[in-house]
């Protein structure tokens, strides 16, 4: 609650409209503040012993401090300052990532399949971290344009954790459905695809890999957001809230992914053209982080409790 009402001012005060550059950092704090600890909730596991447990606790500790400087380094120009500032946060990142190693390790291939999904999400959160920190420093990996390096802080704080995450809760929840261990998978695959076809569109090797992974991606989230709408159907004995809120998370998530679908394919069709960075950060990214996001962590959560 606290994290939302600072993202709502934060966003009242800095970002003038959905299209501008600035609201690729709102989302961020939108993670930061509200979305990870919602998610960090759901990977809970009863069985976390020893060095886990502490790794929790740490966690649950810092995250709203980590995140408040973050806030504040955001509202600072990229560089030394904005980078400090930002440090707790890369911090955070490692220590959730970390989380998710050892889990994974210590369990190995005989942890369940939706409890390994959101290990990878939490390892995918700490390179969601570094990359913020180039962005706030002001680093151009790659001579990266500053757009696409804060866009891929944003990538592995929402489709990084969050898709891997949430696609494991529907494996649980569905467990008879094939159609929910291969787009689990598929996420799985698909993030450090996408970002390994990016970085591949970057060094001149042209777009198929980009293409090809950013497709496949999308075609596992809207795999997960039609999941969830089954979920919201089937699910008798959740409230209408919950129900209401998967079915929000689904629709979002199926919207965004198509619209990823459609980017994806910009280069192939010439009536895409008009698909651009402004457009996509405005409404794709706002449909998974607003609608699958938001609606989706909270409606776990509200089944979990």
């Amino acid at each position: 609650m606290i994290g939302g009402v600072a993202w709502a001012a934060w966003v009242a005060w800095q970002v003038p409209h959905l299209q501008h550059a600035v609201w690729a950092l709102a989302l961020l704090l939108l993670a930061a503040l509200v979305l990870v600890p919602l998610a960090l909730e759901l990977t809970n596991d009863e069985d976390d012993r020893g060095g886990i447990a502490v790794l929790v606790a740490l966690t649950r500790l810092g995250q709203l401090p980590a995140a408040a400087l973050l806030v504040w380094a955001c509202g600072k120009v990229p560089g030394t300052t904005a980078a400090l500032l930002s440090l707790p946060w890369v911090a955070m990142c490692g220590l959730v990532a970390t989380m998710g190693w050892r889990r994974a390790r210590t369990g190995g291939w005989r942890r369940p399949f939706h409890r390994l999904c959101g290990d990878a999400g939490q390892i995918f959160l700490g390179i969601g971290g570094a990359w913020m920190f180039a962005d706030r420093a002001g680093a151009r990996p790659l001579n990266f344009e500053p757009a696409i390096v804060t866009l891929t802080a944003v990538h592995f704080h929402f489709a990084g954790l969050l898709l891997p995450l949430l696609a494991g809760r529907i494996v649980r929840a569905l467990p008879e459905s094939r159609m929910a261990t291969r787009a689990a998978v598929g996420a799985l695959l698909g993030v450090p695809a996408v970002a390994l076809g990016i970085t591949a569109t970057q060094l001149g090797w042209g777009m198929a890999l980009e293409r090809a992974a950013g497709c496949g991606l999308a075609l596992a989230g809207m795999a997960v957001g039609l999941l969830h709408v089954r979920l919201a159907t089937e699910l008798r004995t959740a409230s209408m809230v919950t129900r209401a809120l998967l079915l929000g998370a689904g629709v979002a998530l199926f919207l965004g992914m198509a619209l990823a679908v459609a980017y994806a394919l910009r280069g192939s069709v010439a009536a895409l053209a008009w698909l651009d960075w402004p457009t996509m950060r405005a409404v794709h990214g706002s449909l998974n982080a607003l609608g699958f996001g938001l609606c989706g962590v909270w409606a776990w959560g509200r089944m979990k409790a």
